[in-house]
Formats: structure tokens, C-alpha cells, sequence
């Protein structure tokens, strides 16, 4: 499918005030996409990196300087969201939002449930005692919340955003009856400068505790966790594994240091590098590291086989990527987690947790719980997991 707009207004300072429904938002540290409407839009089920540099090149025959905004789905047989905006602005970050009154629930529903998840982590315990080289399985869970009134967008944009300064948030419209895939990332999965390539893969994760000495506690014991530092070096093996042979130069720090968002630690590898071929792009590389065995587990076919056995629901574009590109080559794509499926009235909100040898089902599920918060958070909502 491929729309056409007619026309492509000149950029302008905008706030969040100004995002209507249909615009598009990727923010990160260094720059922020706030697209207006859609100039060129299609989906992909194959060849999404020549379809995204065919929309870059028609587009760039009514834009100065186009840029592209996509939406990977975890199972690459689903479609890519593909967009150029009709216009790009530039915005600042929000400040912290005031609290307001919490939407009102109609109803929620975990799938699974908590007990349920606790035996999805069972099994994959069990099939990984029964296949040494399944080393990392991730298993989500969902929670599908009604709300009395529709979802304000632009206030969960603007609470994620505020208290996600340091990550990427984001905002896809899906072009199905107002429909968003909304979320704010802590995890880089791959930004292209040039030659010049950075990555900031997350794996092993500790809750923060509003105590600061007992947080610093916590922290401490997430880098010093062996179960948690055998998650993150799964990672990092295969991440390098992938980009050795694309890269000339490739820095990866011997040890994890510790990543902080508002609710949660990880452990996170900052990795650079540099292009062998300067022609593969920001998106060629998302390809070819999506997924990693962060929101997938290792190997990926066997992990891929374990979670359509064990989870009872589509994962659509959690655990996808999300970000940006240009006609250069050059863009950034995060990790889509952290996130929601609004629509309307309804959301429905994705976390996931690495399962590994040493797992323990119950802590797992309290993963995941403290995962959702981030878009409970933003909802104002308090709902025990």
C-alpha cells in the first residue's frame, strides 16, 4: 500500500501541544522527529530496506531532505510501517508533566497471567535443560487495559518523554483507525554517523528502589549477578558476531556497566565501531541485527520456536524496532519496548524478561511487571502486577 500527499509544508518550531492525530514522533538525546501526516507511507513484508530507499528517493523530488520513519515488527512475515512525513519539525523536550487525574479502568486482563507466565517460564527452563545450545529464550506478557475515555496521546508522549530524557521515545501511527504503537525505549539497537556506527545493547535488569542507599544496593547487585552477566554476554556474543564482518573497527568494553530509567537498572554495553562499506545504512544494519537476543534469546531460530510454543498472543511490533533514515544512509533504531497498542479506548501494553539456566519464574514475572510500569506511569495508573 502507497499513499501520496500533495504538498510538503516548511518546517517549524512545535511542542507537544501541537501533535495531532496521524503525526509521528521518534525522540532521542541529539535530535527529535515530529512528522506531520504522511507524504509517502507503505508497508513491507520483504525487501524492506530497497522499499524504504525507493520512498527516500521519490520523496526527495518534493523534500529538501527527506527522512524516512519505520516501525520493524519482531516477526519479519509482518508488515514494516514505512513513512516520510509531508512536513518535519523541530521540538524540545517536555518538561516533568503534573500529575492529573488517573484514567478510570473499565477493565484489564494479564495474557497471560501471572501464574501462567510463571509456567511459560517453566517450560523454557525445561527446554533449555534439554538442549544445551538453547542458551536464552525471552518470554512476554501482556496486559490489555479499557479505559472510560479515549487515550490521551500527547499527555503519555509528554510523561514518557519527560522521564525517558536519555532514551528514545516514540510514536508510529498505524494508520488504521487512529491507531498508535507508542513507547519509550531505554535500548539503542544501532545508530549509523557516516563509517562511524554505536549500539547500546540492555540485558539483565534490577527494580529501583526510592531509597537511594538501598538503590545503590541493588545496582551493586545487578553488576555483580551471575545469572544476570550470563543474559547480557548472550547479547553481546551475538551482536559481535553480526557486525565483525561489516566492521573494520568494532570497540566492545570487557565488562556491562549499569543503564538507569525512571523505574528500573540494566546492565548495558556502550559498543562503537566503524564501517567496512560505507553503502550499508542505518537500516541494513537494524535488519541484520533485529532481533537480538535481547527481546528474542539464542540461537534465534530455536528461541523463535520456544516463544510461539509458549506465549499466547502475537507480539505485532513489540520487540520490533522503531526509528529513522535518511538518504544517506545515516539514521538511528531503537528496541521497541516499553511500550503500548493504543486504540482508542483500549491499550495494550508488552514486557518481556530473558530466561536463562538459574531463572526463577517468580522473579521473572515481577520482571515484567516492573516493565509495564513505564506506560502504567504514564497512564497515572497504580495497578499491582
Amino acid at each position: 500500500m502507497l499513499i501520496h500527499a500533495t504538498h510538503a509544508p516548511a518546517a517549524q518550531p512545535s511542542s507537544l501541544a501541537d501533535f495531532r492525530p496521524g503525526d509521528s514522533l521518534f525522540a532521542s538525546q541529539d535530535r527529535v522527529y515530529h512528522g506531520r501526516g504522511a507524504l509517502l507511507r507503505a508497508q513491507a513484508t520483504g525487501g524492506v530496506a530497497r522499499r524504504a530507499a525507493e520512498l527516500l528517493a521519490e520523496a526527495a523530488d518534493q523534500l529538501a531532505a527527506p527522512v524516512l520513519l519505520g516501525l520493524l515488527p519482531f516477526d519479519p512475515a509482518r508488515p514494516t510501517q514505512l513513512l516520510v512525513p509531508e512536513a518535519r519539525y523541530r521540538m524540545a523536550a517536555p518538561g516533568e508533566q503534573p500529575p492529573a487525574c488517573p484514567a478510570r479502568i473499565l477493565r484489564h486482563q494479564e495474557h497471560p497471567s501471572g501464574d501462567d507466565y510463571e509456567h511459560g517460564v517453566r517450560e523454557a527452563l525445561r527446554r533449555m535443560g534439554g538442549d544445551p545450545t538453547l542458551r536464552k529464550v525471552v518470554l512476554a506478557r501482556t496486559l490489555r487495559i479499557g479505559l472510560e475515555q479515549p487515550a490521551d496521546i500527547r499527555r503519555i508522549l509528554g510523561r514518557l518523554w519527560s522521564r525517558n530524557t536519555n532514551g528514545y521515545t516514540y510514536a508510529i501511527p498505524l494508520g488504521v483507525g487512529g491507531d498508535y504503537f507508542l513507547g519509550a525505549s531505554p535500548e539503542l539497537l544501532v545508530r549509523r554517523q557516516g563509517r562511524r556506527i554505536t549500539l547500546h545493547p540492555l540485558a539483565g535488569t534490577a527494580a529501583r528502589h526510592p531509597d537511594p542507599t538501598a538503590d545503590a544496593r541493588q545496582a551493586r547487585a545487578l553488576l555483580d549477578s551471575p545469572k544476570d552477566l550470563r543474559e547480557h554476554a548472550v547479547v553481546i556474543e551475538a551482536i559481535e558476531a553480526a557486525l565483525r564482518p561489516l566492521c573494520r573497527v568494532l570497540d566492545i568494553p570487557a565488562r556491562p556497566s549499569l543503564t538507569a530509567t525512571a523505574r528500573l537498572w540494566h546492565l548495558g554495553t556502550p559498543i562503537s565501531g566503524e564501517l567496512a562499506d560505507q553503502t550499508i545504512g542505518a537500516l541494513d544494519l537494524a535488519l541484520a541485527l533485529h532481533p537480538t537476543p535481547a527481546v528474542c534469546g539464542l540461537p534465534a531460530t530455536a528461541a523463535r520456536r520456544a516463544i510461539a510454543d509458549i506465549e499466547p498472543f502475537e507480539r505485532g511490533y513489540f520487540a520490533g524496532a522503531v526509528g529513522w533514515c535518511d538518504t544517506a544512509g545515516d539514521g538511528a533504531w531503537s528496541v521497541a519496548i516499553r511500550c503500548a497498542h493504543a486504540a482508542g479506548r483500549d491499550l495494550t501494553l508488552y514486557a518481556g524478561a530473558g530466561i536463562v539456566p538459574g531463572s526463577i519464574p517468580a522473579q521473572e514475572r515481577i520482571e515484567t511487571g516492573n516493565k509495564l510500569r513505564t506506560i502504567l506511569d504514564a497512564l497515572d495508573l497504580d495497578h499491582t502486577l
